[in-house]
């Protein structure tokens, strides 16, 4: 009788810490998927919206400004391209933070709903940073140092998108 308390007990002692992992895996799952979708919900709101709109109002249609023609940018527009340079630096640190510890080159669910979600801007927004931006005084402006996270993650939206390419061909042979 006391073998199998012992066993008993034995195993209750075993199960506690498994069950408190998966608890604890399932919760940080749900986590991200919350700080992801808060993520593609703000792009789409104001102020972020607002200051996409005042930037694609600047540059849009790109045929009016030719690769290499400066495009000239009022306050307001400089403003609202930190903003959006600033929201992107917080995508991409939410994205870095999503990465397998064990597959760090992998892109995990998480991180492709997030990429997904704000794929479509990322490319276009690679083609305005392309341009030469001055200010009203005919001074650059320097964005280099604050788009490098968003050529990032335009650079990984690419990567998930011929990820996906390649498993349907491979899908279709």
């Amino acid at each position: 009788m006391s073998t199998w308390l012992s066993t008993g007990d034995t195993l209750v002692a075993a199960a506690i810490p498994v069950v408190g992992a998966i608890y604890t895996f399932t919760a940080n799952r749900r986590a991200q998927y919350d700080r992801v979708l808060a993520l593609a919900a703000e792009s789409g709101t104001s102020p972020v919206s607002d200051d996409r709109h005042v930037l694609g109002i600047a540059f849009e249609p790109l045929s009016s400004h030719p690769a290499g023609q400066p495009v000239t940018l009022t306050e307001d527009q400089i403003k609202s391209l930190f903003n959006v340079l600033w929201y992107a630096q917080r995508v991409d640190a939410v994205y870095r933070s999503l990465r397998s510890p064990l597959c760090p080159r992998r892109i995990t669910r998480t991180q492709s709903i997030l990429l997904d979600s704000i794929g479509s801007t990322l490319g276009i927004w690679r083609e305005y940073l392309n341009r030469r931006l001055f200010d009203p005084a005919g001074r650059e402006i320097t964005v280099w140092d604050s788009s490098g996270e968003m050529l990032h993650l335009a650079t990984e939206h690419d990567r998930l998108c011929a990820r996906r390419n390649r498993g349907r061909s491979d899908a279709e042979l």
